[in-house]
């Protein structure tokens, strides 16, 4: 059956399309991502790329916390799905991706590396390697050949030694040498500069099993004098962007990438009309040669390396502005306390600035600035369920802040049977902590340049340090909480009493309200604590600290000035007399000595000072006038109780 006549059997439905990928391999991603997103757009297909960016050196905690993003799409929810399998840098992608698709009847294609249950499309890596062994040969007499491989156990890798190795020995040829460079610019720098230490003669070629490698060859050959390609010749693998704007041009071989996404698409509405995991479809793949293998480049290359010449310095200056506008962020957002902090200051700074398109969203977990560390690790395991839009851009407009299920895919998201839509998912995490996840709709751009990653290592460590921030403020009121807190009666020491309850009646006096000072003081407290024991002691000031909270209206303020001393601070009830305070509090103190059955009689004396809003006395006035009239209520009481005569 023919493509048209699969579009027209998938007429009544929306085709959605999942991709996974590592977003490190910018310019396949990007080149695919555009062929694809050109196929589906005939169709009004929907394309949601989930990426990680897994490095090989990083712990097995890092790259599973970067696989969580993968974990969003749920296969049942797709038509089909394309997994870039080559541009993974860890097993744990492999058994990842293994694991989404294990018990799942949608199709799924892997590119370049065959995968057990997968249909199979790529390029080959045996073709190009091979015409550019043997041009080397015939066309510069190439005989040392120092082959620089990359990971180990990587099948391409081994498919495009295996195609030198071939046309070496047609000519009678063997390898020199192989390095390992791990497929990675500095990587393979430094793997050739532990060859050139070993003071060996320089082969006639190096052949790169990629343009990163090659570039890190020739880099570290100019930094130790050796000219590519008048000493040595170079070659790379992929004919990537950044191999051909250097200098030299690099040789290499092209995959035909920028029709790779175009191939893809037509493959997987084959596989949606009749799933065939057993298809392998291998495109060819073809030498380029250029300056790095002593070749005249084709003109069209060098007008391209023109022309990154002369967008250097806006290049840079663009990766500049990311650094320095993060800088001030980070600042600035120093002071968010909460979620709702982080989006105001989001709005009026982000609100008006395309970083990601007009359409994209920041999701993270309910608990990020809620949990402390140990809480947030132990109960944060994926991006499943309920999630915060901490902060959203629609149609180039700041969004307010709600919540969604991770299982709608995209916020708000809903099948519009007349546009193609693509979706881009990148993990937001910081190691241990998975924070959430960036989703930038119909923008895919972003993928193909490593700004985009910038963009997400900034916000992951924008979201630790307000979090860190956040606990901190929240540790440090804690902490003065305590400084300023009685241990025996949760009332505010001698320190809060001076700082809490000065600034209420600061505060009352400035809205035009009168307010009270009670001063409250145990009778005969020497003698408790010297005939009953100190525990007892304790007991007569938690009692006599319990009669003051019921006696009083729960908004005043309450604390334990000295050892058998308290204060209480409140807004005066007009028409109150200051014998009906001393009453409810002498009532509700007798009531607790019954309940306790105390062996001992609990008294307290109390005096006051009546604070007018025009009174701009400082505390220790108050204080002292308050004092002054509990000791003349206290000389009453000693009188009635016969101590004093």
């Amino acid at each position: 059956m023919g493509i048209s006549s699969i579009k027209k059997n998938k007429k009544k439905k929306k085709i959605k399309i999942a991709v996974f990928a590592n977003g490190w391999s910018v310019e396949y991603l990007g080149d695919v991502i555009t062929g694809l997103r050109k196929k589906a757009e005939q169709d009004n297909a929907d394309i949601f790329v989930y990426t990680s960016f897994i490095l090989p050196q990083e712990t097995d905690n890092v790259k599973n916390n970067q696989l969580k993003v993968f974990d969003l799409a749920d296969p049942d929810e797709f038509d089909a799905a394309v997994v870039l399998t080559h541009t993974f840098n860890s097993e744990n992608e492999y058994k990842k991706i293994k694991n989404i698709f294990k018990n799942t009847d949608i199709p799924v294609i892997s590119t370049e590396i065959k995968m057990p249950g997968m249909a199979l499309i790529g390029s080959s890596n045996y073709q190009g390697v091979y015409e550019l062994a043997r041009h080397l040969i015939e066309k510069h007499d190439v005989k040392k050949v120092i082959y620089v491989r990359g990971n180990d156990g990587n099948a391409e890798c081994a498919e495009r030694r295996k195609a030198l190795e071939h046309a070496l020995a047609e000519s009678g040829f063997e390898l020199y040498d192989v390095i390992q460079g791990d497929f990675g610019f500095y990587n393979a720098g430094k793997a050739i500069t532990a060859w050139l230490e070993q003071k060996k003669p320089l082969p006639d070629a190096f052949v790169c099993a990629n343009d990163l490698m090659a570039l890190g060859v020739i880099s570290r050959l100019h930094q130790n004098g050796i000219d590519v390609p008048s000493d040595v010749l170079v070659t790379g693998f992929d004919n990537v962007h950044e191999a051909q704007t250097s200098y030299p041009l690099v040789a290499t071989v092209s995959r035909q990438w920028d029709h790779m996404g175009e191939y893809i698409y037509e493959e997987v509405l084959r596989q949606i009309e009749k799933p065939d995991n057993t298809v392998k479809t291998i495109y060819p793949s073809k030498f380029v040669p250029s300056e790095s293998c002593g070749c005249t480049p084709d003109p069209e290359a060098v007008e391209v390396r023109l022309e990154r010449v002369r967008n250097i310095y806006s290049d840079a200056t663009n990766t500049d502005m990311i650094d320095f506008f993060f800088q001030r962020v980070h600042i600035e957002m120093s002071l968010v306390e909460d979620k709702e902090g982080f989006y105001e200051y989001a709005k009026s700074r982000w609100g008006h600035e395309d970083f990601f398109g007009k359409d994209y969203c920041i999701c993270t977990d309910p608990l990020l600035f809620e949990a402390d560390d140990a809480e947030y690790i132990s109960k944060v395991k994926n991006f499943k369920g309920t999630m915060d839009v901490m902060y959203e851009r629609k149609d180039g407009e700041s969004i307010p802040q709600r919540t969604f299920d991770s299982s709608e895919l995209y916020p708000g998201y809903e099948p519009d049977p007349n546009k193609s839509n693509v979706y881009v998912f990148a993990a937001l995490v910081n190691r241990d902590h998975l924070i959430g996840y960036l989703a930038v709709k119909n923008t895919p751009e972003v993928l193909s340049s490593l700004q985009f990653k910038r963009w997400i290592n900034n916000l992951d460590t924008l979201f630790i340090n307000i979090r860190h921030n956040i606990f901190l403020k929240r540790t440090n009121a804690e902490l003065q909480q305590i400084y300023m807190t009685d241990f025996l009666t949760n009332m505010y020491n001698r320190m809060g009493c001076d700082n809490v309850l000065y600034s209420f009646i600061e505060s009352e006096r400035e809205a035009g309200r009168r307010t009270v000072l009670l001063f409250f003081d145990i009778d005969c407290m020497k003698i408790i604590n010297d005939e009953y024991g100190h525990l007892n002691g304790d007991l007569a000031i938690k009692a006599t600290a319990q009669a003051m909270r019921k006696s009083l209206s729960e908004n005043w303020k309450f604390g334990r000035y000295g050892g058998d001393e308290f204060i209480a601070v409140g807004v005066y009830e007009e028409g109150k007399k200051i014998e009906d305070y001393r009453a409810a509090f002498k009532d509700a103190l007798k009531k607790i000595c019954t309940r306790l059955k105390t062996s001992f009689n609990l008294s307290a004396s109390v005096g006051y000072c009546l604070i007018n809003p025009d009174d701009d006395s400082d505390i220790d006035t108050y204080i002292r006038i308050a004092d002054e009239s509990m000791y003349k209520e206290k000389e009453r009481a000693h009188r009635e109780m016969g101590l004093i005569s």
